[in-house]
C-alpha cells in the first residue's frame, strides 16, 4: 500500500501536477489524522472501560466490607443493650434517654458476678482494609460518582472514627473500674443475683450507663447511616452495567 501511494506521488510530480499533488498530500495527512484519532478514540475506550471495571471491583469489596460492619453493630448494639439493662437492674434511677433510636431493652433478672457490671470487651472495629488500600494506592478518584465517593470517605474517616474513640474510652473505663473494686469483685457478698447497695459502685454505674447509652445510640445510627450507603453503593454498581 505505501509503494502505490509513493507511486502516485512520484507520477504526479513527474507530470508536473503540483496542485494536484497537493491536494493529494493534504488528504493523505488527513487520512493519518483520522487514523491517529480513532487509535486514540479505541485507546481511550478500553482505558475507560479498565477504569469501570476497577471501580466496579472497589464497590463490590467495599460494599462486602460494609455488610460485616452492619453484622458487627448488629452485635455490639445487641451486647450493649443487655448491659445497659443490666446496670439499670442495680439502679432504678438510671434513665434509659435514647429508648425511641436505641429500641426496647432486653429484660434481665440482673448479674451473678460484680465483675460482670463493669465488664465489656465488644467494641466496633470497621473492616476498613479495601478502603485503605484504595487510598494508599491513589485510586480513589477511581470511583467517578464523587458525592458517593464523599459519603464513603465520611463513613471510614469521620463517624466510624467517633465510634472507635468511644468504645476505647468505655473499655478503658471498664478496666479503671474493674481494678478499682477488685477488692470487692474478689470478696464482696452481694448474693445471686447481686444487688449492689454501695454507694461508691452504684455511682459509678450511674456514670457507666450514661456513656453505655450514648454509645450504643450511635452505633445505631452508624448502622443506619452504613445501610443506606449499601443501597447507593448498588444504585450506582448497576448504573456501571
Amino acid at each position: 500500500m505505501t509503494k502505490f501511494f509513493r507511486a502516485i506521488r512520484q507520477n504526479m510530480i513527474r507530470d508536473n501536477k503540483v496542485i494536484q499533488y497537493l491536494l493529494y498530500a493534504i488528504g493523505e495527512i488527513i487520512l493519518v489524522v483520522i487514523g491517529i484519532l480513532i487509535a486514540l478514540s479505541i485507546d481511550n475506550s478500553n482505558e475507560l472501560k479498565n477504569t469501570r471495571i476497577a471501580e466496579k471491583v472497589y464497590l463490590s469489596e467495599i460494599k462486602s466490607d460494609l455488610i460485616q460492619d452492619t453484622l458487627l453493630l448488629s452485635q455490639v448494639i445487641n451486647d450493649h443493650k443487655w448491659r445497659i439493662a443490666q446496670l439499670m437492674s442495680q439502679d432504678s434511677t438510671i434513665d434509659f434517654i435514647f429508648e425511641e433510636i436505641i429500641g426496647e431493652l432486653p429484660k434481665v433478672e440482673g448479674v451473678s458476678q460484680l465483675e460482670y457490671i463493669f465488664f465489656t470487651d465488644r467494641q466496633f472495629r470497621p473492616k476498613i482494609g479495601t478502603y485503605n488500600s484504595m487510598i494508599s494506592e491513589g485510586e480513589s478518584n477511581i470511583i467517578s460518582n464523587r458525592e458517593l465517593f464523599n459519603s464513603i470517605q465520611n463513613i471510614y474517616e469521620l463517624e466510624a472514627q467517633d465510634i472507635i474513640t468511644i468504645g476505647a474510652d468505655i473499655l478503658n473505663r471498664s478496666t479503671e473500674l474493674r481494678n478499682k473494686y477488685a477488692y470487692e469483685i474478689k470478696y464482696g457478698e452481694y448474693g445471686s443475683p447481686i444487688q449492689i447497695t454501695d454507694k461508691r459502685i452504684l455511682a459509678d454505674i450511674y456514670i457507666s450507663s450514661g456513656l453505655l447509652n450514648y454509645y450504643t445510640r450511635q452505633s445505631v445510627l452508624l448502622k443506619g447511616r452504613i445501610t443506606e450507603l449499601i443501597e447507593l453503593i448498588d444504585n450506582e454498581y448497576a448504573s456501571l452495567e
